[in-house]
C-alpha cells in the first residue's frame, strides 16, 4: 500500500504567518509514514470479521461508533455497521489480513492513496475549527479520542480530537488543498505555523 502522494509539498514551503497580535496560536501539519485502509464486513458477518481479524494480527475492532480504539501505533474507528478505518505506521499486518481473510466474512480495501492527514494544535485549536465545522467541541461533549464524520468547506472529512488542544483531520485527497487552503485562510488572524509529521503513533 504506497505512501499517500505529498499533494501539498508546493503549499506547504510557504511558511506560517503571525496573527493580528504579532503571535502565532496554532500550528497546521501534514501527517506522512502512515497507512489507511478500511475494513468491511458482509451482513451478519461483523462477529466472524471481527475475530478472523484479530487472529490474523489486526487491532480490536470496536463497537463504538464515537470514540477511537488505539492499540500500540495503530488506530482504529467503527464508520458504521460493519465498517472500520484502520491507520498504522506500517501496512505489514494490513497485507497479511488482505491475503489472508476469509472472503466470507469480509473485505480490506487500501485508502491511503485516497486521504490526506491534518494535525491542527495549539491554544486556539478549537476556536479555530469551529469556524468550519458545525460540531460542538467542547471537551465535555468531544473528548479527547472522540471521532465524528463532518464536514469542512463542503468536504466530507473525519476529525478526530487528540489531544486537549490537537484535532486530526482526514480529508479526501481529491480535495486536500481545498481544505489546506481554508485553513491557512481561516487561520490568519490567529498566526500559524506549519510543517510535516513523520513520526510513528501519528
Amino acid at each position: 500500500m504506497p505512501e499517500a502522494h505529498p499533494v501539498l509539498a508546493r503549499h506547504l514551503q510557504a511558511g506560517g504567518r503571525d496573527g493580528v497580535d504579532g503571535t502565532r496560536a496554532l500550528t497546521l501539519h501534514e501527517l506522512r509514514g502512515w497507512h489507511l485502509c478500511q475494513i468491511s464486513a458482509f451482513a451478519g458477518t461483523d462477529d466472524a470479521l471481527r475475530l478472523h481479524s484479530r487472529a490474523l494480527g489486526a487491532p480490536e475492532l470496536p463497537r463504538d461508533s464515537r470514540r477511537v480504539a488505539a492499540e500500540g501505533d495503530a488506530r482504529v474507528c467503527r464508520l458504521g455497521a460493519g465498517r472500520y478505518l484502520w491507520t498504522a505506521p506500517a501496512d505489514a499486518v494490513m497485507q497479511r489480513v488482505a491475503r489472508e481473510l476469509d472472503p466470507a466474512a469480509g473485505s480490506l480495501t487500501p485508502l491511503s492513496a485516497a486521504r490526506v492527514r491534518f494535525m491542527v494544535e495549539g491554544p486556539a485549536a478549537a476556536q479555530f475549527l469551529q469556524r468550519g465545522i458545525a460540531l460542538d467541541l467542547h471537551p465535555a461533549v468531544f473528548a479527547v479520542g472522540h471521532f465524528a464524520q463532518t464536514g469542512l468547506h463542503h468536504v466530507p472529512v473525519l476529525l478526530e480530537r487528540r489531544g486537549e488542544a490537537r484535532y486530526e483531520l482526514q480529508v479526501p485527497t481529491t480535495w486536500a488543498v481545498s481544505v489546506w487552503e481554508w485553513l491557512t485562510d481561516a487561520a490568519l488572524p490567529f498566526g500559524y505555523d506549519i510543517g510535516v509529521d513523520t513520526a510513528p503513533g501519528l
